[in-house]
């Protein structure tokens, strides 16, 4: 299954940038079926991504009372809302879960139109960015959220985008740290943001985030707080260097940015927000990754690696369609493999090591018919 959507996404990418007889009729066409087959991938999955079981039980308790799902789960009150309005029309889990992916795919689907340069592009890289958080119910309700927000923070409507946070973050707590984002829709010097990422490195070979680590997991408190002292008393058996190659691997699209900035227009307000907040992305992964407080990594960073899905399409934007772009398309679909399977081995290291692979939908599962609610 993600081997075939990885190369689904990839193909109507390489006809969008390479095929001169693309038409606004064929992006349609195309949109429609990446749409469908994403909803048909997140709406009929069975046992299939992260927290299936308290999610599914939520669902299923919800006929017990909304304060009681609400003691069992800790779960916030815009998702119990959604819960809700969902039991009104089916008490079938699936059902929940189509309408939930209708819900997600249908902002992000626009909100990716509307800003990029390359939508199949950014197709390509969103799945690859989302696909290790399947599951996240909650975050991802409140991701959409944020993309809105996010049109709002472009068009400099800084109290709408506020006001979008704070709605997110009635559906998952993590969308609170979204709000720095403010601070970054300007034109900010390199000098500037390469300094900050270079003193991050520093702080994070100093050691001195795991020596704070307790401390900040107190601080945090709720959920993000108990995940964070979970970590907190794991071991960690990856390195510095592991932080680095990443951190290269990160930098790619930074790197080739920089080379060539004097072509891409620095004065457009969305390549001055998705730059910032990508070098952001990158200072936060410094700083946590390899940490005690890896929790920030694994629920806060996606609201800023977002910024990834353009920025890749503004590198595009450098090279002519010749063979120069042509490998560099080749290389971005290798990246995306890589980058997926890179986040299921996060849960195998945690000991999940079947949360993912293999997909597992209704159809394929024998005990649906048993199951269903």
């Amino acid at each position: 299954m993600y081997i075939f959507a990885i190369i689904l996404f990839a193909c109507f990418a390489f006809l969008e940038i390479f095929n001169k007889d693309f038409t606004e009729r064929n992006k349609i066409i195309l949109a429609l079926i990446c749409f469908m087959f994403l909803i048909f991938h997140d709406g009929l999955r069975w046992e299939t991504g992260t927290d299936w079981i308290p999610y599914s039980n939520a669902y299923d308790f919800f006929n017990m009372g909304y304060s009681y799902v609400s003691d069992m789960t800790n779960f916030e009150p815009g998702y119990l809302c959604l819960m809700g309005a969902s039991h009104l029309i089916s008490d079938d889990y699936t059902v929940y879960l189509v309408i939930h992916a209708l819900i997600f795919y249908t902002i992000f689907f626009f909100f990716i139109f509307k800003l990029s340069n390359f939508p199949f592009v950014s197709i390509l890289l969103f799945y690859t960015i989302t696909l290790p958080y399947l599951g996240m119910n909650r975050q991802f309700i409140a991701m959409a959220i944020y993309a809105i927000a996010l049109i709002f923070l472009i068009q400099k409507k800084r109290m709408l985008y506020l006001l979008f946070i704070f709605i997110a973050y009635f559906f998952h707590h993590s969308a609170i740290i979204a709000v720095f984002a403010i601070f970054f829709n300007k034109k900010i010097p390199n000098k500037y943001l390469i300094g900050i990422l270079s003193l991050a490195l520093i702080i994070a070979m100093s050691g001195i985030i795991n020596k704070l680590s307790p401390a900040a997991a107190l601080i945090l408190g709720g959920d993000l707080g108990n995940k964070a002292d979970i970590y907190t008393n794991m071991t960690n058996n990856t390195s510095i260097i592991s932080t680095i190659l990443s951190l290269i691997r990160k930098f790619i699209w930074i790197a080739l940015i920089l080379i060539f900035k004097d072509k891409i227009d620095d004065k457009d307000q969305k390549f001055n927000l998705f730059f910032n907040l990508y070098i952001l992305s990158c200072i936060i992964y410094v700083l946590f990754n390899n940490t005690p407080l890896q929790i920030i990594i694994s629920r806060a960073l996606i609201y800023y690696n977002i910024a990834e899905i353009f920025i890749v399409t503004y590198a595009l934007t450098i090279f002519k369609p010749n063979y120069g772009k042509l490998i560099l398309m080749c290389v971005l679909t290798l990246y995306c493999g890589i980058n997926i399977q890179k986040g299921f081995s996060n849960y195998a290291k945690e000991g999940f090591y079947d949360l993912f692979e293999p997909y597992k939908g209704i159809f394929i599962n024998t005990d649906y018919v048993r199951q269903t609610h």
